[in-house]
């Protein structure tokens, strides 16, 4: 008598899956929070912690600038070492499964990579926030400063020319202003008084009025 169970044959025991690196799976998650549990096959969790770690810094520069209480600023902190340790506890489940189910090599490579980039476009748009104002300020007071040494030299000629009595209403002499290259158009009016006044426009449009 032959038992139906007979006829089948044996199933083979499923080959065990190279487990993930674990030293990896941490600096992943240190790098680009939340990349670890992609590694380990868990992408749901990659895009939660990302959603997560965004509220965070939102919640707690919110929370920061209500209260002026710095230590809100800490929340990113604390979800970024949170997700560390759930890491951790899910990297021991999965190894306990055998990592099974898990993605394709090129599914965590191309995910992880896309974290990557977009964290570096972040990162850059970040930067440029911060350092492109600055820059720009800098300029634009560099800028402010030699259109004034221009003006000024532009005034020392024609208070020159006043004492020599050569000074007239008009335009003023500006053959040996220092930046006059900058300048458009300079005006003296009240060139018979005490303090005559000039008034100095450049190509940027700026106007400088002295004294």
């Amino acid at each position: 008598m032959t038992w139906p169970e007979d006829t089948l044959r044996p199933t083979a025991a499923p080959t065990p899956r190279k487990a993930p690196n674990l030293a990896v799976g941490y600096l992943l998650s240190v790098l680009l929070p939340g990349a670890g549990f992609t590694y380990i096959g868990l992408v749901g969790w990659h895009v939660g912690w990302i959603g997560i770690l965004i509220a965070l810094n939102v919640l707690g520069a919110v929370l920061a600038g209500v209260t002026s209480l710095p230590l809100f600023t800490l929340l990113p902190v604390l979800g970024w070492a949170a997700q560390l340790v759930q890491f951790g506890q899910a990297y021991a489940r999965r190894e306990a499964q055998n990592f099974r189910p898990d993605l394709e090599n090129g599914v965590k490579i191309g995910l992880i990579a896309g974290h990557a980039v977009l964290n570096s476009i972040a990162v850059f748009g970040i930067v440029a926030a911060v350092i492109l104002p600055n820059l720009l300020g800098a300029r634009e007071r560099a800028n402010g400063a030699a259109e004034q040494a221009a003006a000024k030299s532009a005034y020392v000629q024609v208070m020159v020319a006043q004492v020599d009595g050569t000074l007239r209403d008009g335009p003023c002499p500006l053959e040996d202003v220092m930046g006059g290259e900058q300048i458009e158009s300079c005006t003296v009016t009240d060139a018979a008084s005490e303090e005559p006044q000039v008034t100095v426009t450049f190509k940027n449009g700026h106007m400088v009025q002295l004294p």
